[in-house]
């Protein structure tokens, strides 16, 4: 990263912030400030020395939106970075922002892989080789928010029936395909939409795309089970 003799300024004069200077005008640590930047939620900063750093005065907008998106909607950095790279586009991100709420909005407080076993039953070796086999899927690493937390007990309550990973290995695979499809489906009608019209499209399929996923595999089996002569199934 280039070096400069003098404090660095945008092109409209005005001067970039040492990292005090960020931690003082928004309240936050500097070591969230350095996750921030790591993560590309904030831009890298200008170096002047070695020691020196300077970051841009858009840094205490940007950590305010982050702020206050994680704490009105309670959103991952993930979808924050997404909606900052928006915001960076000139897009209005209002529409954007609904649908990351209904895709990751808040399921309750996160909760380390200690708290895990203790709230669901499950061992370590369990928690670790379901993760692996993504039958457990939290959306930050060891770190299990309230629906990974209800699927954990659900597990337990599985494995104490006797059941065992490869009984239930085929649930992530047929995900890969639905999710691909449905992928594929959103493109189709969203490609030629404006920014503001994809979101709106986007939000809606995956509203729909929720529902069908329920109805139709609920439905199929209720079909199924009609069938069957008692609690066995008989039929073949």
């Amino acid at each position: 990263m280039p070096e400069f003799k003098d404090k660095p300024q945008t092109r409209d004069g005005r001067p970039f912030l040492k990292m005090k200077e960020i931690v003082n005008a928004t309240g936050v640590p500097k070591s969230t400030i350095i996750l921030y930047v790591n993560t590309g939620l904030l831009p890298q900063p200008v170096r002047t020395q070695r020691n020196m750093a300077y970051y841009h005065p858009s840094c205490v907008e940007r950590v305010a939106f982050i702020k206050q998106t994680q704490s009105r909607y309670r959103l991952p950095l993930a979808a924050i970075k997404g909606l900052l790279k928006e915001m960076d586009k000139g897009h209005d991100v209002d529409p954007l922002v609904e649908l990351q709420i209904d895709l990751f909005g808040s399921r309750g407080r996160r909760i380390g892989k200690t708290a895990f076993f203790k709230t669901t039953g499950l061992t370590a070796d369990q928690v670790n080789r379901l993760c692996e086999a993504r039958i457990l899927v939290p959306m930050a690493d060891d770190r299990f928010d309230a629906e990974d937390q209800a699927m954990g007990r659900m597990l337990k309550m599985g494995f104490d029936l006797g059941m065992t990973i490869p009984d239930i290995a085929f649930y992530p695979d047929l995900a890969d395909i639905v999710v691909k499809k449905e992928i594929a489906l959103r493109q189709k009608y969203t490609d030629s939409l404006s920014f503001e019209k994809d979101a709106a499209m986007t939000l809606k399929l995956t509203r729909m795309a929720r529902a069908l996923r329920a109805y139709v595999i609920d439905r199929i089996m209720q079909k199924r089970l009609s069938h069957f002569k008692g609690l066995k199934n008989r039929t073949g």
